[in-house]
């Protein structure tokens, strides 16, 4: 594929997934797919989240992208360069129980873990099956590798990433409407339309 077309197919997928996100995913949000105020949910003390670490392997480089208001807070995650991004392991960055692993029409495989004190993370369009690694009720450490990065389900444009997500709630799993800003080893990483082309796993 030349890089004009490659280009033109990217952009059109951060369209088709931002798009996507002002909706519900069918299991996963009975209404839209955007931050509840924080007035309303109420916000949490940093003190209260762990240190969660990237999804990847200790060293490796990666670019994180919040697009626009209907995407930020989650991230989109592709290799530094998006060289391929394809089968490469995800791990959850930081210890848990598996609350849920299940396919989405717009999500495609999904594993939401739970890692106490209310908070999860949530990875979308893994490449094998949902239940392929871990299954609902696994325990898991920062580096148990939980799936590879794919590109299934409607919304992933079909180019290989993982959309990621923290979430927090106290009264059951969370979904789409409590997600928060994500931060990996004590550094945020949010705002609509804002890009970190090379960010480096600290995952070890």
């Amino acid at each position: 594929m030349n890089t004009s077309h490659a280009v033109r197919r990217r952009k059109a997928a951060v369209g088709l997934a931002a798009g996507a996100l002002a909706l519900s995913f069918g299991l996963e949000s009975a209404g839209p797919a955007t931050a509840a105020p924080a007035a309303a949910r109420g916000d949490v003390a940093a003190a209260a989240k762990p240190t969660f670490q990237m999804p990847f392997a200790c060293g490796t480089h990666w670019r994180l992208d919040a697009y626009g208001s209907g995407h930020n807070p989650a991230l989109d995650i592709v290799v530094k360069g998006n060289t391929g991004s394809s089968g490469k392991a995800v791990y959850p960055g930081y210890q848990g129980t598996v609350a849920r692993t299940f396919w989405d029409r717009g999500a495609g495989n999904v594993i939401v873990v739970e890692h106490g004190s209310g908070w999860y993370t949530a990875y979308y369009h893994l490449k094998d099956k949902h239940d392929t690694y871990v299954r609902k009720g696994d325990k898991v450490t920062a580096t148990t590798r939980i799936g590879r990065i794919g590109a299934t389900g409607g919304n992933s444009g079909d180019w290989a990433h993982l959309h990621y997500e923290q979430r927090y709630r106290t009264d059951g799993i969370p979904t789409e409407a409590d997600r928060r800003p994500v931060h990996f080893d004590g550094k945020k990483y949010t705002g609509t339309g804002n890009t970190w082309m090379d960010v480096v796993s600290k995952n070890c």
